[in-house]
């Protein structure tokens, strides 16, 4: 009975242990909100005039749908 508790918490232990390692850290979840933000800068930089106003206006579209939908 003893073996079963023992083999239970050796389990145990290594679950809790993986888990530790393999959680993301924080400084990785700012590296890859920076790494977002750059290829945002990017894109912007990349996009005409015409495709600005363009995905400006889709932007729009969609918010007047949530607007709408929300006003249900």
């Amino acid at each position: 009975m003893l073996i079963q508790y023992v083999w239970i918490i050796v389990i145990g232990l290594i679950i809790i242990v993986a888990g530790a390692y393999f959680y993301p850290s924080d400084k990785n979840k700012l590296d890859y909100i920076e790494d977002k933000l750059e290829q945002v800068q990017k894109e912007k930089e990349i996009l005409t005039q015409k495709e600005q106003e363009l995905k400006n206006l889709a932007t729009e579209k969609e918010w007047e749908e949530v607007d709408k939908d929300s006003n249900k």
